[in-house]
């Protein structure tokens, strides 16, 4: 039996990228698959058009920008929810099967999915999906804060904006995963790339493997994550570029 009562719920929007749907398809996705009582939080810039039953919180201005953001999650106090379990969910994820394995194991301050990355020295873990117990990891965020600059100098992944998965991998020694395949990755795990035939041919008139077959999510998996590219609506009702069409996006991206 689940052990965790009642989880607080977060994400984070801001600028045009994702409108006030994703929030509130995840949302719902949230209330069809966990089956503990929830409070849903968006920290956000705008508020629009989110539905009933979420609370909104302004996005603070801390100086900092992108990614990074997400790291005030582990505010000693962070909402006034210290003490309290928050699961920070990415807006690009597909919620599929019951996430109740987010109220197992009580006793695990910060619970995190593997990180998917082939690349030899990549972040262990993704910061798309995790569990924290508000005030465990406030090092994190005072360390981070206090000398941001040479954080995001030293840290920063392909452009400045992301890089907050390097910083959790720096300085968490180490990390309790979900158990295997409850999290995964549309790219790695669903059997959705194709490939342009004839190389850059291909890919210049449209030319690709992914216009056959669909991708399909592997048994067992309960949550989804559209990293990059493609998000979920790409691939709802066709395929897109090397990407194959995912039937599985307009059956519960909703």
């Amino acid at each position: 039996m689940p052990d965790i009562k009642h989880l607080n719920i977060i994400c984070y929007k801001w600028g045009t990228l994702y409108g006030p749907h994703y929030v509130n398809h995840l949302y719902s996705m949230v209330g069809r698959h966990l089956s503990a009582p929830f409070t849903f939080h968006c920290i956000t810039d705008d508020a629009t058009g989110l539905a009933d039953g979420i609370k909104a919180h302004p996005l603070p201005d801390l100086g900092i920008e992108g990614i990074w953001r997400k790291l005030m999650t582990f505010q000693d106090d962070f909402l006034g929810l210290k003490g309290e379990y928050v699961v920070s969910l990415d807006l690009d994820i597909v919620i599929v099967d019951s996430i109740d394995f987010l109220l197992e194991q009580p006793g695990i301050d910060f619970y995190i999915g593997r990180n998917w990355a082939r690349k030899e020295g990549s972040a262990r873990a993704s910061g798309s999906v995790y569990r924290l117990k508000v005030g465990s990891h406030a090092f994190v965020w005072d360390r981070f804060y206090s000398d941001r600059e040479n954080a995001v100098d030293r840290y920063h992944g392909k452009t400045r904006l992301i890089g907050e998965q390097n910083w959790l991998d720096a300085n968490i020694p180490a990390f309790d995963f979900f158990p295997e395949g409850k999290v995964v990755s549309f790219k790695r795990h669903c059997k959705a790339r194709g490939h342009y035939i004839l190389g850059p041919i291909g890919e210049r008139f449209g030319w690709t493997t992914a216009a056959w077959g669909e991708a399909v999510v592997p048994p067992g998996a309960a949550i989804v994550s559209f990293h990059g590219d493609p998000l979920p609506p790409d691939v709802r009702d066709t395929y897109s570029g090397r990407w194959r069409h995912a039937p599985f996006v307009s059956k519960h991206w909703h």
